[in-house]
């Protein structure tokens, strides 16, 4: 029996896979102390890399059209979105969720496709920091914990610790169900 819809609290779907599902779910507050994190990190990445080489290019003042387009604002964009497209797609979390212990899944618990990142750290990060931050207070409200940037790419965010007992009772589940189809079909055979 393959588990792929996860659990939804106060609906009829109350089975064991379904509670494990909503327990190895990252809170909002976690998530939110993972993020401040990555901003931490990435500020400190760019006060190391960007804006000292800026400066000694002299093309730190630059920009294109209006001040908003300047050199030193594309490039800590562009940093900004690389740390989070190359390390949540190559190791499923960023420095911040490390910490913090929490990772990012595909919603049937498989690895996460570039496109997935793609569609989740640019395209959902862009629109929630266009709105100025709030649709990620949609973690908050929706039943599974999932934010705009996840219903985009179809993630989940999961407690590491809480997905690997949840793998370890489905294994579990898994060989106990296996055995007693083996034991059914032995007892078949002997009484014929």
């Amino acid at each position: 029996m393959e588990h792929t819809e996860r659990y939804q609290p106060d609906t009829d779907r109350d089975s064991l896979m379904d509670k494990l599902d909503y327990m190895a779910t990252a809170h909002f507050f976690t998530r939110l102390v993972s993020y401040l994190i990555d901003v931490i990190v990435i500020w400190a990445a760019s006060q190391i890399l960007i804006y000292p080489i800026l400066g000694m290019l002299d093309i730190k003042d630059l920009h294109f059209w209006l001040p908003i387009f300047s050199v030193d604002n594309i490039a800590s964009g562009l940093l900004y979105f690389l740390y989070f497209i190359l390390m949540t797609y190559f190791f499923r979390q960023t420095l911040g969720k490390m910490i913090t212990g929490i990772s990012v899944i595909d919603k049937d618990g498989r690895g996460l496709s570039f496109t997935q990142v793609l569609y989740r750290e640019l395209v959902g990060r862009f629109i929630n920091n266009s709105l100025a931050y709030i649709p990620y207070l949609m973690i908050i409200f929706t039943e599974n914990r999932i934010g705009l940037h996840d219903f985009f790419a179809d993630t989940y965010v999961v407690k590491n610790n809480y997905q690997g007992y949840k793998n370890m009772v489905k294994a579990h589940l898994f060989r106990e169900t296996y055995n007693r189809k083996q034991n059914y079909q032995e007892d078949d055979l002997q009484n014929g």
